[in-house]
């Protein structure tokens, strides 16, 4: 794999966690659902798996499963 590349998705990802972080202190909540945001941003295509393949490097947000009855959510909490 090509350093640049590695690099450049490393920068994404800090990117889309900082924008993350500052739409969670707009809303001044401490975890916010991956699919809420999803569909509040109106995401599509790209952008959905940029964020969706960023969320494992985040330094900053810890992902939690929540399982509510048979449907299992996705939420991005502060640590």
């Amino acid at each position: 794999m090509n350093y640049k590349k590695i690099n450049n998705r490393k920068t994404t990802s800090k990117e889309i966690e900082e924008k993350l972080i500052k739409t969670m202190k707009e809303k001044h909540c401490k975890s916010l659902s991956v699919m809420q945001y999803i569909n509040d941003m109106k995401m599509e295509g790209k952008e959905k798996a940029s964020l969706l393949g960023s969320m494992k490097n985040f330094e900053h947000l810890r992902r939690t499963y929540i399982r509510t009855n048979s449907m299992c959510q996705l939420l991005l909490e502060i640590s």
